[in-house]
């Protein structure tokens, strides 16, 4: 069997090959059941197929979930997951943060995966029990533990029962961090994390199951991610749910009057 580490790598780098050749079009785009908050493009379904098409010659009868196109059964925990382009809304902008994510879960646990960005050529990617690398160097979290002097990322989510938190938590933010903003890329924003370029990342609504790479690197990086009140998550999840992903203890006791 093919090994798949090497196959995750070159599968990502290619479909981000495809997706540049996007770049300076008109990006043709429509709404999840008619929500203009909720984003598709073309190249979404496009690589979306294109992935799964991949895997399936590569490793056929294993199942696949994919955040544009699932039907398969993912049961038994153990299957591939994928976003074709995390960050779409930035993506169809034009913005360059945004990433093919594909990962390998096995029992619940992501234990291989990559993020690639094709706009700045990162390739972010983990396996399990060997570590996480950017470029293919090892990266870490931040040893940073004081909030004052922390970077974060703060996105409140589409949920309007959440926005009065989100104003509250950004004021809290940025009254006691160095620098608060919302980049528009959730994987991509844990690998941030992962990397050390900052410190949390605080989502009032994330599914985990479609960034299951980014989960996998932020962990073999050495970062914690809770759910709500600061509890441990207890694994990939398809529902929306509050997130903080930090680097440490320290940073986490320090949001806590933010937690939800």
């Amino acid at each position: 069997m093919k090994n798949r580490y090497d196959f995750i790598l070159g599968l990502v780098k290619e479909a981000g090959w495809k997706l540049q050749e996007y770049v300076h079009t008109d990006i043709e785009k429509s709404f999840k059941d008619g929500n203009p908050l909720d984003i598709v493009t073309k190249a979404d379904l496009e690589i979306s197929e294109f992935l799964s098409t991949r895997i399936r010659e590569g490793f056929a009868g294993e199942a696949i979930y994919s955040e544009e196109a699932t039907d398969e059964d993912i049961s038994s925990g153990s299957f591939w997951s994928l976003d074709p382009i995390d960050g779409t809304s930035n993506f169809s902008r034009h913005i360059p943060h945004y990433a093919v994510v594909v990962a390998y879960v096995e029992k619940g646990v992501p234990v291989v995966g990559a993020l690639y960005n094709p706009a700045t050529d990162e390739l972010y990617s983990f396996q399990k029990g060997k570590g996480s690398f950017l470029n293919g160097r090892p990266i870490k979290i931040s040893n940073i533990k004081s909030l004052g002097e922390s970077y974060m990322l703060l996105r409140a989510g589409r949920n309007k029962d959440l926005w009065n938190w989100g104003a509250d938590s950004y004021k809290f933010l940025l009254q006691n961090g160095v620098k608060c903003a919302n980049l528009g890329s959730s994987g991509l924003d844990m690998c941030y994390v992962a990397s050390g370029r900052v410190e949390a990342n605080i989502y009032g609504t994330l599914t985990t199951i479609d960034i299951a790479a980014a989960v996998g690197l932020l962990y073999e990086a050495g970062g914690l991610i809770l759910g709500k009140g600061g509890v441990p998550i207890s694994g990939l999840s398809k529902e929306k749910q509050q997130i903080i992903a930090v680097n440490s203890e320290e940073i986490l006791n320090a949001l806590k009057p933010i937690l939800i």
